[in-house]
């Protein structure tokens, strides 16, 4: 009966749990079982951070705090936002306009968000932005993308990544790391680089926690600089509170914390080898 059972949920896992759950679940269950206490860190100094925001607010969201810390022990951080932003409003309003009308408005919201976003670096002093302008919604690995973003890597030359971690289901924030992959491989990047998994859509499984306590102001300030992303959605509250949580394991809960997956990008890679094999397999036994 067990045997039975279990068939029967790998054939329901591989049939009908859609990509990239079905990747970022396999992913999950292979880290757990090796989980450890995560280790308290500090942010990274004297280097040169690169971070690939999928949207123009993770990098905010995600490790506004650590960044900022960062900036203060010397660090040179440079953002790269994958998407234009253009789809950051809700299908009601949607159904509302013209065609005309929608590409009038997704034009302004471009605009909009960019400046929210210099606005952001600002505060947590970052030093450079990025603009991609890669279609909101529907990322892609492309001959085209990959040589954009290789492109970057090759110019930044960064000591340390950050980019949504792997587990993160968002179409967009899984689909930034398949093109970071590909990009990282075509700029020949070294195996020893640090990779940073930063969480915004689902927690990580974290192996490195950073007290992010005396940054908390600057990073609540950056966030509420997304006035056109916050009118629907308290971000900053959810976000707020995910910080606190993940104080348990830095200042036991008196504060506020950011976690991340840290790991060298020859095991990022290995990682991430881990979350696609199985539609790999599928895909190859369809042959």
């Amino acid at each position: 009966m067990a045997q039975l059972l279990e068939r029967l949920l790998g054939f329901l896992y591989n049939q009908y749990m859609p990509h990239p759950v079905r990747s970022a679940l396999r992913l999950q269950f292979e880290l757990l079982r090796r989980m450890t206490r995560p280790a308290l860190a500090s942010a990274p100094e004297a280097c040169k951070v690169l971070v690939l925001a999928p949207h123009m607010d993770d990098e905010v969201f995600g490790c506004g705090g650590t960044l900022a810390q960062s900036v203060c022990r010397g660090s040179e951080v440079v953002v790269a936002y994958l998407t234009d932003g253009s789809k950051g409003y809700g299908p009601k309003l949607s159904r509302e306009l013209s065609a005309v009308e929608i590409r009038a408005m997704q034009a302004q919201l471009v605009s909009t968000r960019q400046e929210e976003a210099r606005q952001a670096a600002r505060l947590l002093g970052l030093h450079e932005l990025l603009f991609l302008d890669l279609p909101d919604g529907s990322l892609t690995v492309t001959p085209e993308t990959v040589t954009r973003l290789s492109e970057v890597l090759c110019r930044v030359h960064p000591d340390v990544v950050y980019l949504p971690f792997l587990t993160d289901t968002h179409p967009d924030h899984w689909m930034t790391n398949c093109l970071f992959i590909a990009a990282a491989q075509r700029a020949h990047l070294p195996p020893t680089l640090a990779c940073w998994g930063y969480e915004v859509w689902a927690p990580v499984v974290a192996n490195t926690i950073i007290d992010i306590t005396d940054a908390i102001e600057v990073k609540q300030r950056a966030m509420h600089a997304f006035v056109s992303q916050i009118g629907d959605y308290d971000y900053p509250r959810a976000i707020l509170g995910l910080n606190e949580y993940r104080s348990l394991l830095s200042v036991r809960g008196k504060g506020f914390a950011e976690a991340f997956y840290v790991a060298e990008f020859a095991l990022y890679r290995g990682l991430y080898d881990v979350a696609v094999r199985r539609r790999r397999q599928s895909s190859r036994a369809k042959e």
